[in-house]
């Protein structure tokens, strides 16, 4: 007796067990069934609006979605979504947005009508190309470096060699030459350490004349700025000049030119004297003087 109640009791535990097993499994497919139509309703909205997030969002809810879920609609939905990154695609590259055009282009299958999607694409990349060899021209003209630079390393391989070696060369002529610029700029404002700096970066077979030039001007240049006073007069040639001078603590500088004339330097000074009336009155002097300074002869006073 007490063996057939033991019996009785493990058979109803076991129905129960079923019982609540099939309600519960059968409930959790009624669920994943529900979310799985949300989800296809979800995904037709996404592929109706056609931007590039809404396409995304529909891929990645195709993805998600159960497998053995109305399979048919899943596959004619899968190309309905190929079928208008395809189309978005198409219409970008013929505006010339060629971002959004590569984006529309990655969402679609890779064996979804692969012979025209290769199409597309070989059309954005020559476009492309044709795009940064543009910009490189435009920026080239405007003498930006840095843009040209920049669209310039963004032309694929597969453009044509010369024309690639062409623009390589006026990238290459355009950085040597405002190199150059810069070392002009930097012997005017007496920056000669920086100057010689800078040209030494210019290419050895650039220019070689113009190189040469140069670090002769900024050593000619430097030259001068070591004669010069704190008021732009030259030390040697004012204590020189002044021993031929009336009145010469008189002396007042006014202004000092200097011009590089071969092995000496062409001077013109303008000052203030007192003459022999006792008036102060202005006066200038030019003279040839040797590198140091020293008068080797007045010209005109």
């Amino acid at each position: 007796m007490v063996k057939f109640i033991i019996r009785l009791f493990l058979v109803s535990f076991l129905i129960l067990i079923g019982i609540f097993g099939y309600f519960f499994f059968a409930g959790e497919i009624k669920n994943t069934l529900q979310f799985d139509e949300d989800r296809f309703v979800s995904i037709q909205k996404f592929i109706k609006q056609g931007k590039i997030e809404s396409l995304q969002q529909a891929k990645l809810q195709l993805n998600v979605i159960s497998s053995d879920f109305k399979q048919d609609s899943v596959v004619i939905l899968t190309n309905q979504l190929n079928e208008t990154a395809m189309v978005q695609a198409k219409v970008c590259l013929s505006k010339e947005w060629y971002g959004a055009c590569k984006e529309y282009l990655n969402l679609v299958s890779a064996d979804y009508k692969p012979n025209e999607v290769a199409g597309i694409r070989s059309k954005l990349d020559k476009a492309l190309i044709e795009k940064n060899v543009t910009k490189t021209k435009t920026y080239l003209k405007e003498r930006n470096l840095d843009k040209s630079k920049v669209y310039f390393a963004k032309i694929d391989s597969t453009y044509n060699k010369k024309k690639r070696q062409q623009l390589e060369d006026k990238i290459y002529l355009l950085e040597n030459e405002l190199k150059l610029e810069e070392v002009e700029n930097l012997i005017d404002q007496k920056e000669f350490d920086d100057a010689r700096d800078k040209i030494a970066e210019v290419d050895e077979k650039f220019n070689r004349k113009m190189v040469a030039e140069l670090s002769e001007q900024i050593n000619q240049k430097e030259k001068i700025v070591n004669l010069l006073d704190d008021d732009g007069s030259i030390i040697a040639f004012v204590d020189e000049f002044k021993t031929s001078m009336n009145d010469p603590a008189s002396f007042e500088h006014i202004e000092t030119t200097v011009f590089e004339k071969g092995k000496y330097l062409q001077v013109s000074m303008e000052y203030r004297e007192v003459n022999t009336y006792g008036a102060k009155v202005l006066n200038k002097v030019e003279a040839k003087l040797n590198e140091d300074g020293s008068i080797k002869k007045i010209i005109r006073k």
